[in-house]
């Protein structure tokens, strides 16, 4: 009898196991994030012409331009350019991250550096689309931290019309990149050793709006960015140095090469900025989450930072969740002067960027939609604040963040606004309240608290500052 009984016991034992086994697998499935790559199916004719228009070193001479639909029909990616690499007679693109699902792939286009479409995959019952074995849309699976290969078949485009190929119209404003070689320097004209190559932050501002964020490796740096503009702006930025603006026209980033690469100075001399970076952990950490449909609860331990609007998942009620956050600059030097703050978050798991928060309304007064970090300007206790009791807030030098697709899992925000008014205000300082603006109609975003057990993903605050 006691066999039985210890055999049984084992048994269930076993079964507990591979249970929870078996849904930690299904949870890590069901939210975990894969990557799309695509690559181009032609003829071994169209291969040769197209690999013979590359490029010496085959990267970013062509790109492709994509969108991806959910099984549902919501739009997951919406006219996306993406460069194409050449690998010997291969061409494939850069991954593409996905949470992990199925999707349809319901365009793909090919471009040239031209900026002309010349290469088209036809959509299902288009005149075109008896040519190839499989039309668009195609049916993919992303599986969390594997790859997903999707080879469409693609046609020249000649004088073809896009209705032949199944769509209204190619439907987007083609961009001819960019290309231009630079390397940032240390310029120090005393010092008797070699060029003293560095990394840095490089943000390229185009005159029409556009601009895009680049770090540079202390190494010659390939970079494409947006052509169209006759010229631009640089803004050239290092920890511990004075930030640099310069400006360069098209034509002279177009002239130089790997041999020959724009040399991009930062004065020796310029740094001035010391740095304090505040990093705190539960005991020292003071944030809070507040929720409406718990008004009086406190969630000081709560382990997320985060402004989300979010479909209870029993309820039919919307739940709202906004966040408080203090950081203490009692070990900021007393005769410091503040220059620039940033805040470093992280997130765990995204939440889906919905693209249909932009709604497109008159093009000088488009609709936008996402988080704001307002100023706190009464006090409030991180295990008694609630939603009821929450403190009130100021508009004025708010700091707004966008909805964003990031490969990382952080972002660093611009905060220097709530710690040096622009505008300058009689208010008190008791930290910052993260929430969801104008509307709560946008999902939101959920980044770590300092209440995260992971350290070095919590919330981190730098102060650039020089001394009076």
């Amino acid at each position: 009898m006691k066999t039985k009984i210890t055999f049984l016991h084992g048994f269930l034992s076993f079964l507990t196991i591979l249970a929870i086994t078996s849904c930690e697998k299904i949870t890590n499935d069901k939210f975990g994030i894969g990557k799309a790559e695509f690559s181009l199916s032609m003829s071994d004719e169209t291969t040769k012409s197209f690999a013979g228009a590359s490029s010496d070193s085959g990267i970013y001479s062509y790109h492709i331009l994509i969108s991806v639909e959910d099984n549902e029909g919501n739009s997951v990616i919406s006219d996306s350019l993406i460069p194409v690499y050449a690998f010997g007679t291969g061409f494939t693109s850069e991954d593409v991250e996905l949470l992990t699902g199925d999707y349809n792939l319901t365009k793909f286009l090919v471009i040239n550096p031209a900026g002309t479409v010349i290469y088209a995959a036809p959509l299902e019952g288009s005149p075109l689309s008896y040519l190839v074995n499989d039309p668009l849309p195609i049916q993919f699976s992303i599986i969390a931290d594997q790859i997903t290969p999707i080879a469409p078949e693609v046609l020249l485009v000649g004088d073809q019309t896009p209705g032949q190929f199944g769509y209204a119209s190619f439907g987007m404003q083609i961009i001819k990149p960019l290309h231009f070689w630079t390397v940032c320097v240390l310029d120090c004209p005393l010092c008797m050793a070699p060029i003293l190559l560095t990394d840095a932050k490089l943000t390229v501002y185009a005159d029409n709006g556009w601009h895009y964020s680049f770090a540079l490796e202390a190494r010659v740096n390939h970079l494409v960015i947006r052509g169209g503009s006759e010229v631009y702006t640089f803004l050239l930025e290092k920890e511990g140095y004075l930030p640099q603006t310069l400006r360069f026209t098209a034509r002279e980033l177009a002239a130089t090469s790997m041999e020959n690469p724009l040399s991009l100075k930062i004065p020796w001399g310029s740094n001035q900025w010391k740095v304090l970076e505040l990093q705190p952990g539960p005991s020292e950490g003071k944030d809070a989450m507040i929720s409406n449909l718990e008004p009086d609860r406190n969630f000081g331990d709560h382990k997320y930072f985060e402004a989300t609007f979010l479909s209870e998942p029993v309820l039919t009620v919307m739940r709202s969740n906004r966040s408080l956050a203090w950081f203490d600059l009692n070990s900021l030097p007393k005769s410091a002067v503040i220059k620039k703050v940033t805040l470093q978050l992280h997130y765990e798991i995204p939440i889906p960027w919905d693209p249909n928060v932009f709604i497109a309304g008159p093009v000088t007064s488009p609709l936008w939609a996402g988080g704001v970090l307002q100023q706190i300007v009464e006090p409030w206790e991180e295990h008694k604040v609630t939603w009821d009791s929450q403190p009130k807030t100021i508009e004025a030098n708010q700091v707004y963040i966008s909805p964003f697709n990031l490969n990382a899992n952080l972002i660093t925000v611009d905060v220097t606004t709530l710690f040096l008014p622009v505008n300058e205000i009689a208010a008190a300082n008791y930290g910052m309240l993260f929430k969801l603006w104008p509307t709560e109609k946008f999902p939101g975003f959920r980044f770590v608290s300092s209440d995260y057990p992971m350290a070095a993903m919590r919330p981190k605050l730098t102060i650039y500052y020089t001394i009076n």
